[in-house]
């Protein structure tokens, strides 16, 4: 069986019923980068307890500054990094191509730019990101079969949200499968 081992660009959808781990339950991945054995994503429909007003409070900027929205929860692996994923319509100092019409910024200067509503067309401001070597992601999703691999659409980044986007992932994950057949 062949296996896939360039996952940029793809969605992970965790499959229903399969997923055990519960932090990645009902959960959209995205992976926005991939070196040699790292492979780096961000859970795009989970929202933390927080918002950027909370954010701008714990960096002593005034709560009622720039916009209010929820902070998510990209990932278990660098919980204390701030990551924006954003339309290519924007950048910052510290700014990532991705795929998918997204880039990944991380630096003051994008905090600095949202609260002064200097914001991209479409974006999410996330807490920590996913991270796997090649094998272990592999393995999660050819052995354990726990992550359904899609190739998304520019809807599904920001058209959804919650369980909703998880919904929607699956049912685009159904819909690739069948494009496959016919």
């Amino acid at each position: 069986m062949l296996h896939e081992t360039n996952f940029k660009g793809k969605l992970l959808v965790a499959k229903p019923h399969a997923m055990r781990d519960p932090y990645f339950q009902k959960s959209v991945v995205y992976v926005y980068e991939q070196q040699q054995d790292v492979v780096i994503g961000l859970i795009l429909n989970k929202h933390t307890n927080m918002t950027i007003a909370d954010i701008n409070k714990l960096r002593g900027v005034g709560a009622n500054s720039g916009v209010n929205a929820p902070l998510y929860r990209g990932g278990p692996v660098s919980e204390q990094s701030l990551l924006l994923l954003h339309t290519t319509d924007w950048s910052s100092t510290n700014t990532v191509m991705a795929t998918h019409g997204n880039a990944v910024s991380s630096d003051e200067l994008m905090l600095e730019k949202i609260v002064n509503n200097n914001l991209p067309k479409c974006w999410r401001l996330m807490s920590g990101m996913s991270t796997w070597t090649l094998q272990q992601l592999q393995e999660e999703v050819y052995r354990r079969k726990s992550w359904l691999v899609v190739e998304p659409n520019e809807d599904i980044f920001y058209g959804h949200d919650g369980e909703a986007q998880w919904k929607a992932s699956v049912d685009l994950a159904s819909q690739r499968m069948m494009e496959t057949y016919f």
